[in-house]
């Protein structure tokens, strides 16, 4: 795991500057703190800049950027190639000698042999740059799901990019005006849609893409996988028993933790005491002794599972390590994350991976297998149950009803809910015939948001044109979900509820808010988190299981039960799911941090993003919290996430 940056001239003369490119791995030093190294091409115009956090052959032979022996092909490289050593073993086959045991130089060879096609041939998390000497090409490319974040801008007639904004930050030609675009979908989403950033005319690469630069100095780019092909084109095809399915997802998960625990550095797991969490660290137990385990927790209280984790941890018999948080210690993590993920991502979740990720660095760990992906891919949040609940009524409302009449009810009854503006933005989602399920997480619907913005309007970006063709580019969420529910009814027009909904997971949530929120926190730390439910051969066959047994008998992620029998205590499997998360709501009503930092900032006369933000609305928001009845802490969250990284703008 490292970081990678450098930039490329559009425009002669071709110079580059060694220092701007020394600057930018230094504002990425924590992405690898073992090493570091530049590579400069004054013909072509490019430099590379590389941050090393050794994972596999620790020696100088895996610095980077690294080169084949002629240099025609230059390779900068974060993530693992966990088939490296079988790519290795064919390459060699063909006459290729290598020098190290990194996976990096069979990404140097693999290029060499096969072009861009290698990308076919690679399993494994990756931000990949690549530079083709001979044709004066360069990609970059992000691998399928989206598991490490790559960044890029074409201001000052430069291609810019890094593992981090704050590395394009150290380049003079470029700027930080805040997109009101983003800031919008934002407030929906928690993080803006790839390619938007918070930033205008700064982008991150959509999962599963690559952008070329070709000798001519043109910019294209292309969707190189997509897990919408995944999803059969006709419901016929899901012909699927229930016994094989379980045996399928044991088969799977087995091979996917075996090959995420490869590595020349000590490996650890997050363990929340959760099945998701529970079943890696059994199946990782089954290969290891004494795998070291990390929990947190804020205090006691319902959603305190210190007591579950111990039962994993001595069931597994592993190294347990158990981190107690208070309400300042996440405070000054808070402050830190500000600066550590250079645009504001609205998940309180970044507060506990990053203390876990702390304590994982402390304990001489470097390698972290995490849950994420397990509830987007066997429906297992309850809230998923309640939308394929809701979904026959509300489409069928929306048939049969005018949408006259549905305006009308929806003006009438949303007068009587102003203690529960989320109740009335699904009413003018309905009248307005829009999607129920948009994502996971959505705080703000669009109606609801419009009081906490002054709204801005500007011209299309074409970089977005180019990557999302046909949205339309409005300060409206709902674009963005249409555009979705377009392309899968594309793909399979009679697609089940729950089909969208993981497509629609994959392709947002889980690769720009839940894999980025853990990379910037356990980067942070020099600490590589890798997925095991996130195999693309997991990912693949969970999009084929039918929604019928994807959620039998109303139990929310019964095949991943089924699948954990014989490996898990039942205890474990089938205790009521609690969930990873802070404590936000107490926070933003008695706390001695949170709440008066949110009053400060409201009331900042100096405040950047007053021009943007309606604050009568948010301090309106930020009053009606005080009363016992209601609960917007995760709004004010949200807000406070966007206020405080007003410091950049």
């Amino acid at each position: 795991m490292c970081g990678v940056a450098g930039y490329a001239r559009l425009t002669a003369p071709y110079a580059i500057d060694a220092d701007l490119l020394t600057r930018m791995h230094h504002k990425q030093a924590h992405r690898g703190p073992d090493g570091s190294g530049l590579w400069i091409s004054p013909t072509a115009g490019i430099g590379l800049s590389h941050r090393r956090l050794s994972i596999l052959d620790t020696s100088d032979a895996g610095l980077q950027p690294m080169t084949n022996a002629d240099q025609s092909v230059v390779v900068c490289f974060n993530g693992e190639i966990y088939n490296h050593v079988a790519l290795r073993a064919e390459l060699e086959s063909y006459g290729y000698v290598y020098r190290s045991n990194c996976d990096t130089e069979t990404i140097v060879y693999a290029y060499q042999q096969w072009g861009i096609d290698c990308l076919q041939k690679f399993d494994g998390m990756f931000a990949l740059i690549i530079f083709d000497a001979r044709r004066n090409e360069l990609y970059l490319i992000r691998d399928r799901i989206g598991i490490k974040p790559l960044y890029f801008s074409t201001m000052g007639g430069m291609l810019s990019f890094a593992s981090e904004i704050k590395a394009l930050w150290s380049l003079p030609w470029m700027t930080t005006t805040i997109n009101p675009h983003a800031v919008s979908h934002y407030l929906t989403f928690l993080v803006p849609p790839a390619p938007l950033t918070l930033y205008q005319d700064i982008y991150k690469l959509p999962a599963g893409h690559y952008l070329k630069l070709d000798a001519q100095r043109s910019i294209s780019f292309k969707q190189w996988y997509s897990v919408l092909a995944l999803v059969p084109a006709h419901n016929d095809l899901y012909v699927l028993s229930e016994s094989a399915c379980i045996a399928q997802i044991r088969s799977l998960m087995h091979e996917s933790v075996g090959k995420r625990m490869i590595a020349d550095v000590p490996v650890g797991a997050f363990l929340s005491g959760g099945l998701d969490s529970s079943l890696i660290v059994a199946l990782m137990s089954q290969q290891i002794d004494r795998v070291k385990t990390f929990t947190v927790s804020f205090g006691t209280g319902e959603r305190d599972e210190r007591h579950w984790a111990r039962r994993v941890a001595d069931y597994c018999k592993t190294e347990h390590h158990e981190i107690m948080l208070d309400e300042q210690q996440a405070f000054t993590i808070f402050q830190k994350m500000v600066q550590l993920q250079d645009e504001p991502i609205g998940d309180c979740v970044a507060i506990p991976i990053y203390a876990i990720a702390q304590a994982a660095k402390q304990a001489g760990v470097t390698v972290m297998l995490t849950g994420e992906g397990a509830d987007e891919l066997f429906c297992g949040y309850e809230m998923y149950a309640k939308y394929l609940a809701w979904q026959p009524l509300w489409q069928q409302s929306q048939r049969y009803i005018p949408a006259v009449a549905r305006r009308s009810a929806a003006r009438l009854v949303g007068a009587y809910q102003h203690e529960l503006p989320a109740r009335k933005a699904l009413l003018h989602m309905w009248a307005a015939g829009n999607e129920l399920f948009w994502s996971g997480a959505t705080v703000f619907y669009d109606s609801w948001k419009q009081e906490f913005m002054n709204t801005h309007f500007h011209d299309p970006d074409p970089v977005v044109a180019a990557l999302l063709p046909g949205m339309r580019q409005t300060h409206e969420s709902h674009d963005y979900v249409e555009y979705l529910r377009r392309r899968m009814v594309q793909r399979n027009p009679q697609a089940s509820m729950l089909t969208h909904m993981m497509y629609r997971e994959l392709q947002h949530r889980l690769p720009e808010l839940l894999l980025t929120r853990l990379d910037k926190m356990t980067m942070a730390s020099s600490i590589e988190g890798r997925v095991p439910f996130l195999d693309p051969k997991l990912v693949a066959y969970a999009l084929t299981i039918p929604q019928e047994l994807q959620l039998k008998n109303g139990v929310t992620k019964y095949l991943l039960k089924k699948a954990s029998e014989g490996i898990l205590p039942t205890e474990i499997i089938y205790r009521q799911k609690i969930g990873f998360a802070a404590p936000v709501t107490r926070w933003f009503k008695k706390g001695s941090y949170f709440k008066p930092f949110f009053e400060q900032m409201v009331h900042d006369t100096h405040n950047p993003w007053a021009e943007l933000l309606n604050f009568k609305a948010i301090d309106a928001l930020r009053r009606a919290n005080e009363k016992e009845c209601v609960d917007f802490g995760y709004q004010l969250w949200v807000l406070q996430n966007l206020m405080a990284t007003g410091a950049r703008s």
